[in-house]
């Protein structure tokens, strides 16, 4: 005879039953008693839980004493001695044990990681450590040590303490947030029940149909049925067969108590009944003759029985009710068929009066057709003898075989309404003292919420999810859809009690975390040594970044700038003495912001020789037809082509310090080394277009006969032209560079002011020991765009031609350089240190500012996909950039043509061939400050 030990733990909360099957029940919820009927037998009852009948539910229905143990494993009555009485006593004593008993020596957790779960059943808190206390009877609290304390809510007796909440355990997942996080999500979990629920008085919901009803719509079955002209709207024509005449709604009926409601009138053969919708009868829930049954069948064969599962029908000679025709015509025979004659309904029948008539499933579940006595009592004429299965539906049918029986009004459906759904009212406080409500688990309670609060129609409600950063739950919320009040249902202050549809509600907060464990984490950094001149491209954000950045850098002056995205990029400025710049990295998001620096340290260097171009060549050109032309004209091949698109592109939407980011932006930058040879007419030191004709388009470097140089952009007589400097010497060289940020205008919007925005011109020039950009504080402004009003967005074509606009305008001088490259779009325009390397060390301008920098090819808006990156000798960094040195270049010969430095090798997309030119046009130069 197995044993059973019965005991009872406060520490645990439970009395135990080891040896028997009955799991552990709460302290205080076990009661023993002698069995009245067999006084040998004890009966253990559960006083938390009742049976059908209200009795206490019992655990043990006549368990023998002589099983019974202590903890010890001692029996009560042949070890202890114990009565029969005793034994019951010492169960009930050990079910309402106190503190007193077997106290709790050691409370602390020190050190000791813990795990909470709640049982299947959710009605016990399991702890991994072996003990159990029942839901809504232990809490935890910060008592002030900074530790989690587990007490009893009842008398405050304590069960643990010093439970670090950092070695928590919630559901099988490590806790998250801080002490009072951690705290909260436990509370959550040992106070079942605390979600209100609502249970709602739904105005909707009822045990009887709709009675009005609404339309169920209709179609007119089989080649016979006809809408005679009235306002009858189905009959038989008369002239076929009669059963290919049938009247079917759109509508169906799916529930016991709902019907269909409809008027006929004109005596004749006629019958009305249900029709399954094609899934009921595929899914087998016809009953007797699957022919008959098939809906495809309705009003397709002449035959009554088709498509009909039960059908009900009145004929002339009986002048009522006389059969029933269907699947499976087994019915009860009612009132209504029996005293049907002598009827005021019967005589408006027989007279061509419309009569109301009824089909559908009634109380009970069977097919149900009556008619309306005395305009207030519905009288069943016929009744299935069978119940409809559960999950069957049905369309109404009817059908006409006179060609006087008439269907007189359109079917109306009366259905049952869902019933309203159990109501759990939540919010939540995401960021801190941000409240976002109501919030539900389920859409089926928002969107009847949605219903009730905005006065929709029933069915017709919405809803929409959030999750929120801070629910350590991760839980996806239901929120009503048309809730607009406020915006984004976020409110200054929690919910406080209210009512809904007329019933209290109470809300429930949705624990969250704080503010402080969703701020971004600050940035860290190492600082940072570079010499002067250094290229730096540093990483602040990484990808995937769910916060916002932004970079401030101090003293200024560094050359660095914050590319937006994720990047300080530049060069460091030369400087006087070692420099050093504190960067300081801010992140924030909807929780608040941290702020992170570190140091870049700008190191002085004894100025050295570092020219890496080396200026001893450059081409001569003496007017005539003399020009050097690039190979190929293609939209791809040269970054002034912008891709032939030919359209008005806005200025930067966010920044007009930047590049255009509209989607036909095509940004591009050039520059130019050359020298005048004397006064000459209008000639074209660089060309890229269309050439000579008035409708050419063409964008150019210029010089008139008085040494004036301009920058141009359009045709004769229509053009913008910038004037960089009204005149030029013709012993000094010159640099020119000009930078488009890729905004392209029509003629009206193509104004001074609009076109100083969208253009960097600047010239540079040898003087006191080195090259400068022209301090003259005159040019670079809206005053010396001298003409405008030019249409800039037709596509310009053509050939990049050095020399010339082709064979005339032919230039009278030499060029040592020319740089032409594709920016990419919404990007911050080269700064003064690039652009003046572009100038004066184009070799040292690629190694600095290219390799390794993303860039983009001249037909496309943004930066190559998956090779971003340049390099020289590349697939398309030749086409996106030209470096060409006259003669300087590695490969560069008369009869080799110039070579792109980018790609020596190319010979067919971007070299330069000459034209009209001698081998000894390329000549030795020497330039001060260069050479």
């Amino acid at each position: 005879m197995a044993k059973i030990k019965i005991y009872g733990d406060v520490v645990k909360g439970c009395i135990f039953f080891d040896g028997s099957t009955v799991e552990p029940k709460f302290l205080g919820t076990v009661l023993a008693e002698i069995k009245a009927d067999e006084t040998d037998r004890v009966v253990i009852y559960r006083t938390d839980r009742q049976d059908s009948l209200g009795n206490n539910r019992q655990l043990f229905k006549r368990i023998n004493p002589v099983r019974i143990q202590n903890e010890e494993a001692v029996d009560l009555m042949n070890g202890l001695n114990y009565s029969i009485q005793d034994v019951v006593d010492y169960i009930n004593g050990q079910s309402n044990l106190t503190a007193s008993v077997n106290p709790v020596i050691d409370t602390s957790l020190n050190g000791e990681e813990l795990g909470f779960t709640l049982d299947a059943t959710s009605t016990s808190i399991i702890f991994d450590n072996g003990y159990q206390y029942g839901v809504n009877t232990i809490k935890a609290l910060d008592t002030g040590d900074g530790l989690i304390t587990i007490k009893s809510i009842e008398d405050a007796r304590v069960h643990f303490t010093e439970l670090d909440h950092t070695m928590v355990d919630i559901n099988g997942s490590d806790a998250v947030g801080g002490l009072n996080d951690v705290i909260n999500a436990l509370n959550e979990l040992f106070t079942v029940g605390a979600f209100e629920q609502i249970v709602i008085s739904d105005p909707y919901s009822t045990m009887v149909a709709d009675v009005d009803g609404v339309d169920a719509g209709y179609t007119l079955e089989g080649v016979d049925a006809v809408d005679p002209i009235g306002d009858d709207i189905f009959s038989y024509d008369g002239v076929g067969y009669a059963n290919y005449a049938g009247l079917k709604s759109v509508e169906t009926i799916d529930q016991a108590g709902e019907y269909y409601t409809f008027d006929i009138r004109g005596e004749g053969t006629i019958g009305f009944g249900l029709v399954h919708t094609q899934a009921s009868y595929d899914a087998g829930l016809y009953s007797g003759n699957a022919s008959y049954a098939d809906p495809a069948s309705f009003a397709a064969i002449n035959s009554a029985h088709y498509g009909m599962q039960f059908s009900h029908w009145f004929h002339p000679t009986p002048n009522g009710s006389w059969t029933n025709y269907g699947a499976n015509t087994g019915y009860s025979m009612r009132a209504g068929w029996s005293n049907f004659n002598g009827t005021d309904e019967q005589a408006d029948w027989l007279a061509g009066n419309p009569i109301k008539v009824r089909v559908g499933i009634d109380n009970n579940s069977y097919i149900s057709i009556e008619t309306l006595r005395n305009g207030t009592d519905w009288v069943v004429h016929a009744r299935s003898s069978y119940p409809v299965p559960q999950g069957s539906s049905y369309h109404l049918g009817v059908k006409s075989q006179s060609a006087s029986a008439r269907v007189f009004s359109a079917p109306k459906v009366h259905l049952l309404e869902e019933v309203a759904p159990t109501m759990y009212f939540r919010y939540i406080e995401s960021p801190d003292g941000v409240f976002h409500y109501p919030l539900f688990a389920t859409a089926e309670e928002a969107e009847y919420y949605d219903e009730i609060h905005n006065g929709l129609t029933a069915g017709t409600g919405s809803s929409h999810t959030h999750t929120y950063n801070d629910d350590p739950t991760n839980t996806t919320w239901y929120m009503p859809e048309a809730s607009h009040d406020p915006t984004n249902y976020s409110f200054s202050v929690a919910p406080s009690a209210t009512t809904f549809n007329g019933n209290a509600v109470t809300y429930t907060e949705v624990t969250s975390l704080t503010n402080a464990s969703f701020v971004p984490s600050q940035f860290s950094s190492t600082d940072y040594t570079y010499q002067e001149g250094t290229a730096v491209n540093l990483q602040v954000t990484p990808q995937g970044a769910s916060w916002s950045t932004s970079v401030s850098i101090t003293p200024s002056g560094s050359g660095l700038v914050y590319d937006g995205y994720s990047l300080i990029q530049g060069t460091l400025a030369d400087v006087a003495a070692d420099t050093i710049y504190t960067v300081s990295v801010t992140r924030a998001n909807s929780y608040g912001s941290t702020i992170g620096t570190f140091e870049i340290q700008a190191t002085n260097v004894a100025p050295v020789q570092t020219m890496l171009t080396s200026w001893n060549k450059a081409l001569d050109f003496s007017g005539g037809s003399e020009y050097a032309k690039q190979v190929s004209n293609y939209s791809y091949t040269n970054a002034l082509s912008m891709g032939f698109t030919g359209t008005t592109v806005p200025v930067n939407t966010i920044d007009v310090s930047k590049t255009s980011n509209h989607f036909y932006s095509r940004p591009w930058a050039i520059s130019t080394v050359f020298k005048l040879d004397g006064n000459n007419s209008n000639q074209h030191i660089w060309n890229y277009g269309e050439g000579a004709s008035s409708t050419a388009d063409n964008i150019y470097l210029r010089t008139d006969q008085w040494n004036a140089l301009y920058f141009g952009w359009g045709r004769d007589g229509a053009k913008n032209e910038y004037l960089i400097s009204t005149n030029l010497g013709t012993a000094a060289w010159y640099g020119i560079y000009i930078a488009h940020k890729g905004a392209r205008y029509s003629s009206s919007d193509a104004t001074a002011a609009n076109l100083a925005s969208q253009f960097d011109i600047k010239l540079m020039f040898y003087s006191g020991g080195s090259w400068i950009f022209n301090p003259n504080p005159t040019y670079g402004g809206a005053s010396t765009w001298v003409t405008t009003g030019a249409r800039m967005d037709r596509a310009v074509g053509g050939h990049m031609t050095i020399g010339g606009r082709g064979a005339n305008r032919n230039f009278h001088g030499k060029v040592a350089s020319m740089v032409v490259t594709t920016l990419v779009g919404d990007r911050s325009m080269p700064t003064t240190n690039q652009i003046e390397k572009m100038v004066t060390d184009p070799q040292k301008w690629l190694q600095n500012f290219k390799v390794g920098n993303e860039y983009r090819i001249p037909s496309h808006q943004y930066p190559q996909t998956g090779s971003n990156s340049f390099a020289m000798n590349g697939t398309n960094e030749n086409t996106s950039t030209q470096v060409w040195l006259m003669g300087d270049g590695t490969y560069d010969s008369y009869s080799n043509g110039i070579r792109n430095e980018v790609k020596q090798t190319d010979q067919n997309l971007t070299k330069l061939q000459l034209n009209s030119m001698v081998s000894n046009d390329i000549e030795t130069v020497n330039i001060a400050g260069l050479t």
